[in-house]
């Protein structure tokens, strides 16, 4: 089929495209995303707390206090060096004591307390304000007057991986009433996002950030994520077009086909080869696609018999069939169009209702529809079976057993269901005329349908010589669609109702 390939990954194309499509519009909620990750794992503020009161100190500073003498001597300076250099994020400590100070950098303290700055966080012996370069000077206040300042790194390292415009993003750290700002401030003209993260001890880190600034942030993991989502999605619609069997494709060239109604009947003239008239004609099933190919039986019946499509395709042909015949006038009243089903078919009673019904719908009488029967696929139900079958019967719908001979339950199937009509397969047919071992067999088929009343019909006739009984086969007509059928009808009314010469080629 030409649109197999195209079927079998258009699903996975579809899917492989929305997911693009959905990635792209999810691209603001994935950096969001990715800002609050980076705010809520790099935030290198530790709160301790000490004697009740919250303390915004590493804990490198906590495990320093205990080791100063708190008189600059050269011990201390190597303590203060030692901490500075084992915190994370502490750049600069210094010690001031009621008479001299010192720092990492030796006897010198070249930072002044906070006791005049207009920003600042207090909270008991502790001072928090701003200081320059988004960093923060936090002051622990001594007993006998003195204090330990530490300087922290600035907060755009502390806080994120990647260097953003100070005017893109202000952090503020805020406790109870007090804040300050750490990086920068917030501008009127901007729009801002808001991050938020709840410390302990209640203190809250407040990020206001704007699109340019959260984009600044999250580049080089954005690229990451969106080339390994698309590759997920690649690797996903990949193997789905893989999962896709040929069958599977069918399957879903099958129910489009259904949904627009392409499955249409063909009609092959079952003639009397004594007195050339058509007494009726067989209905076979075709698939005309909407670009105009057809599509013959083997290509997909039994992908749709699997799949339990073959009972939709039925109702199709049924609906169609009874609305043909229905349309033709001055028929014989023997003329009659047999429609092949399942075995199964046979044994729900819900067939021969809608059945029915059709036939009533289209003011068809009944006998003009037969019900062929194949023996490829067994009867599961019997009992049943023979109840439908005759509900059917006892409605003027006649029964054939069709490729009598070649399936599962051969004569068998003739002794237990009510079957009227025998269809000789072609298989047997052949043997017409030859020495071929199932000429024997053709005979006892004969006989068995002669002896029980069954009326016979040989299938797939190509040679006058195997023109017996009632007969059906392309050396009089090949299946047609109901255009032809009607013109094979009037061609035949026109020779006296003898078919024997009105062969369409």
């Amino acid at each position: 089929m030409n649109n197999t390939l195209w079927l079998r990954w258009r699903q996975p194309l579809i899917i492989f495209i929305l997911g693009l499509l959905t990635l792209s519009m999810m691209q603001n909620f994935i950096k969001y995303a990715l800002f609050e990750h980076e705010l809520s794992h790099r935030v290198n503020l530790p709160l301790d707390v000490n004697d009740a009161n919250a303390i915004l100190i590493s804990t490198a500073i906590n495990n320093l206090l205990p080791e100063l003498s708190m008189t600059c001597s050269d011990d201390d300076i190597d303590a203060l060096r030692l901490a500075n250099d084992t915190s994370t994020n502490i750049q600069f400590l210094q010690l001031v004591t009621t008479d001299k100070g010192c720092s990492i950098y030796g006897n010198v303290a070249p930072v002044g307390d906070d006791s005049h700055a207009r920003h600042k966080i207090t909270v008991g012996n502790l001072t928090i304000s701003p200081y320059t370069k988004n960093r923060v000077k936090v002051i622990y206040h001594l007993t006998n007057g003195g204090y330990v300042l530490a300087i922290s790194e600035p907060f755009s390292q502390l806080l994120y991986r990647n260097q953003a415009n100070k005017h893109n993003i202000a952090v503020y750290l805020i406790y109870k009433d007090q804040h300050i700002h750490l990086q920068s401030k917030k501008s009127l003209s901007e729009t801002y996002q808001v991050f938020q993260k709840s410390l302990t001890q209640n203190f809250i880190l407040q990020v206001y950030a704007t699109k340019k600034g959260i984009d600044d942030v999250t580049k080089p993991d954005i690229a990451f994520i969106n080339l390994f989502l698309v590759l997920i999605l690649f690797i996903f619609s990949f193997l789905l077009g893989l999962k896709n069997t040929h069958q599977k494709t069918v399957k879903s060239m099958i129910e489009i086909g259904i949904r627009k109604k392409e499955f249409i009947p063909y009609y092959q003239p079952i003639i009397n080869s004594l007195s050339g008239e058509i007494i009726g004609c067989e209905t076979l099933l075709r698939w005309h696609k909407s670009n105009g190919d057809i599509i013959p039986p083997n290509a997909f019946i039994d992908i749709a018999e699997k799949n339990k499509q073959i009972y939709e395709i039925t109702d199709l042909l049924i609906d169609q069939v009874t609305a043909d015949i229905s349309s033709l006038k001055g028929l014989d009243d023997q003329f009659y169009a047999s429609i092949n089903v399942l075995p199964r078919q046979l044994e729900n009673q819900t067939f021969a209702t809608k059945l029915l019904q059709k036939l009533s719908e289209h003011e068809m009488p009944n006998h003009r529809l037969a019900i062929e029967v194949t023996e490829s696929t067994p009867f599961t139900d019997l009992k049943s079976a023979k109840r439908v079958m005759q509900r059917l019967i006892d409605n003027d719908i006649s029964i054939k057993l069709d490729d009598a001979g070649t399936g599962f339950g051969g004569f068998s199937y003739l002794q237990q269901l009510p079957f009227n009509t025998l269809k000789i397969d072609k298989m047997f047919i052949d043997t017409i005329g030859t020495c071929d071992v199932k000429a024997n067999i053709l005979n006892a088929i004969i006989t068995f349908g002669k002896k029980a009343k069954l009326t016979m019909i040989a299938e797939g006739v190509e040679t006058l010589e195997q023109g017996v009984y009632l007969i059906q086969g392309f050396v009089y007509a090949k299946p047609m669609p109901f255009d032809e059928l009607k013109t094979f009808i009037n061609a035949c009314k026109s020779n006296d109702d003898n078919c024997l010469a009105c062969r369409l080629d």
